[in-house]
């Protein structure tokens, strides 16, 4: 309430009580307390949001001795002062460097004691500012007890105090998440950042500390793993988290392996998700290696669901094994009937899941097979299209004919092909149980790029992002899905508008007892709507109407919504995200058991020391996988010919041929434009002789 109003109020009060009831002297002094607790209330001022508890309240008679006025360090402010009171000494000495990087001053520490520091100016010419601190007995802390805060100089972009181990303080986060952040960067970093000029060897040895402290942060984690393990049961109970070691022999725990697998994941995928999934490895990219193993569902809308993760020290067949008999416990898998798994040709993976799931339809990526075939026969153009007809072949008899195209085209490729076994990666020999008509393992190369950044991180650290990822990735579709109006998801409803673009194309004809004739491109399918059949089979095997089924029910004024399967329907993928990961305190409110866990020599980066960069840690790709931009078209195998004697394997500086004349093939004859015919004819034929002559 303004002060008008107020007084406003306290008229009409008067008026009132004026009219009605005449006053005495007791009702008068009541009154005018009153109006003296009205003022006091309508300056009411609530407590201070931060106000720092461990200090004294204003006005406080708490400690009556405290009758100066000292000001508290606030971190960030690059703010100093007179009376300015610290914690430690540290503290002071960051406060001159937010106050250094703030104003972009030369400044240095020219006194660095036990009890008592100071700070001049670093230019040359005699500037007068200078700041000391030292420690208040009276009160604990230390103070600014001397300042001078003016500058007589000025500034020349250098600052004395930035030296490496404030650097690496600054910087520290910045190359935990990128460990390939070269030193040039960081010098830029300072300059774009705060207008400072530092050498480049500052840098150096700032990333190098920055290294060694991130070293010792991935192994202690390491040293906490069994604490991790323990804080995820309390918080999700059910879930299965296990950590496996072996003692060394000198007694101590070193690490092996760790699974996790989220109760609340593996109910709901049990319960709603198709079942299939795929199976992958990637490997981590920090100081500390190792193979990161993961299952990936797909949820209604074909997105990617991961359900179960854990670390390995390598990637080997009994490592697989391990991973595949937990995924067989935790979701009650058996032998594997009825379920259907993706995956590549991994290290052991393969007899893994012959081993463990002898009876679940095991599928080989197409794209990873294709690829190794691509590096076995660089030169053949058409294999491309060759082999993903036979890969996307939905019935035998396509499967065998676009074997015969192979066949007729390279039989050394065809028996590359027939090696590789194609009946795995082939949608020909796939079931339709799954409701999935792919047959490549994108769903985990999506995942393993989801994760990339966590992957430079130590290993709680990683664990933890892959967790809390998937709890804003479960947040964030099932508002989508809250918020999706029709009865299918976008994804399924991309695939219906395709297949209803190519109805033009098809040609019905009714039979008996519900069943069509359907005429695409001379080809006829028999369709039956009754039993959700059609001869392609893609219906059968995705689940989705194909265009075939498509033509029919426009042609009968049906809903197409009413042929899709219930494993797409928006309600299952509300259910499949109505419930998410539960939160994890963290690290500083885990209890200890006083057990450490040490990590592997396998998983320490033993790199020599070596002049030049280190080198970066990533895996050979396919083109495809990681294209780059280039400039020139690159000569990468092509046959390169002698030009003197034109045969194959050499050039004309190592040619032994010397006697034979160099080869020059003919040069085309420029055509020439009409312009050019008529300038020529006007040369020939003008006035004049075209040479000089003699008289």
């Amino acid at each position: 309430m303004c002060a008008a109003g107020r007084w406003t109020g306290v008229v009409n009060v008067f008026l009132v009580n004026t009219i009605e009831h005449p006053r005495d002297e007791e009702q008068e002094v009541a009154f005018d307390e009153d109006i003296r607790v009205e003022r006091n209330v309508a300056g009411f001022v609530d407590e201070e949001e931060d106000f720092d508890y461990h200090n004294t309240p204003p006005n406080s008679d708490g400690e009556e001795e405290e009758e100066e006025s000292f000001v508290r360090f606030r971190r960030g402010s690059g703010h100093l002062e007179l009376r300015q009171l610290f914690d430690t000494v540290e503290e002071f000495k960051d406060a001159l460097v937010e106050y250094a990087l703030k104003e972009g001053r030369n400044i240095k520490l020219n006194k660095w004691e036990k009890l008592k520091s100071s700070a001049v100016c670093a230019t040359e010419g005699g500037c007068p500012w200078r700041i000391y601190c030292s420690y208040e007995e009276r009160l604990g802390k230390w103070m600014v007890k001397t300042y001078f805060e003016e500058h007589s100089c000025q500034k020349d972009g250098h600052s004395r105090i930035l030296k490496a181990p404030v650097i690496t303080k600054l910087f520290l986060d910045d190359i935990r998440t990128d460990p390939d952040m070269k030193p040039m960067a960081i010098q830029r970093q300072i300059e774009q950042r705060f207008n400072l000029i530092t050498t480049i060897d500052k840098c150096k040895k700032a990333k190098a500390k920055a290294i060694d402290i991130i070293n010792r942060d991935y192994e202690e984690q390491f040293s906490r793993l069994k604490d991790y393990r323990l804080a995820i049961l309390e918080s999700n109970p059910g879930s299965t988290v296990e950590l496996d070691t072996v003692i060394n022999d000198e007694g101590s725990e070193v690490f092996q392996r760790f699974y996790v697998c989220f109760a609340t994941i593996r109910t709901l995928w049990s319960m709603w998700c198709r079942p299939i999934f795929g199976l992958d490895g990637c490997f981590m990219k920090s100081t500390l290696k190792g193979q990161l193993l993961a299952a990936v569902g797909r949820d209604a809308n074909n997105g990617m669901y991961p359900i179960a993760w854990a670390v390995v020290d390598v990637e080997n067949e009994d490592n697989w094994i391990w991973f595949i008999s937990k995924l067989q416990q935790d979701f009650n898998l058996q032998a594997g009937q009825g379920y259907t798994v993706i995956s590549d040709r991994q290290k052991g993976l393969l007899n893994a899941v012959e081993r463990i799931l002898p009876h679940v339809e095991h599928r080989m990526c197409a794209r990873h097979i294709y690829g190794n075939l691509k590096k076995a026969f660089p030169s053949q153009h058409e294999m491309k299209n060759l082999f993903w007809a036979v890969a996307e072949s939905c019935t035998t008899r396509q499967y065998e004919a676009s074997l015969e195209a192979v066949q007729r085209y390279d039989m050394r490729l065809f028996a590359a092909i027939m090696e590789k076994n194609p009946k795995n990666c082939s949608l020909a020999f796939c079931s339709p149980k799954s409701s999935c008509v792919d047959v490549h393992n994108n769903i985990s190369e999506s995942f393993n790029n989801a994760i990339d950044p966590a992957r430079y991180m130590p290993m709680v650290e990683m664990l933890e992002t892959i967790r809390r990822s998937s709890m804003i990735r479960i947040d964030l579709r099932n508002k989508i899905a809250a918020n999706t109006t029709s009865r299918y998801p976008s994804r399924v409803m991309e695939v219906i508008k395709y297949e209803q673009e190519k109805l033009k194309f098809c040609k019905i004809i009714p039979g008996g007892d519900g069943r069509w004739e359907v005429r695409e491109s001379s080809v006829s399918h028999s369709v039956n709507l009754r039993l959700r059949t059609c001869a392609c089979p893609r219906w059968d095997l995705s689940g989705i109407p194909c265009r075939h089924a498509l033509r029919i029910i426009a042609e009968k004024k049906l809903n197409y919504e009413d042929y899709i399967s219930a494993w797409f329907l928006n309600s299952r993928q509300q259910q499949i995200y109505s419930d998410s990961i539960r939160p994890v305190n963290g690290m500083c409110f885990w209890n200890k058991n006083g057990h450490l866990v040490i990590p592997p020599p396998s998983l320490v980066d033993q790199t020599e020391s070596r002049k030049g960069r280190k080198p970066k840690p990533k895996r050979k790709k396919g083109k495809n996988e990681s294209p780059t931009k280039k400039r020139k078209v690159s000569r990468e195998k092509r046959t390169m010919h002698c030009g003197r004697c034109g045969v194959a394997g050499h050039n004309v500086t190592k040619c032994s041929n010397i006697g034979v004349p160099m080869h020059r093939p003919p040069r085309k004859r420029a055509t020439r434009t009409s312009e050019d015919a008529q300038d020529t004819r006007n040369l020939d034929f003008g006035e004049g002789p075209s040479q000089a002559t003699q008289d």
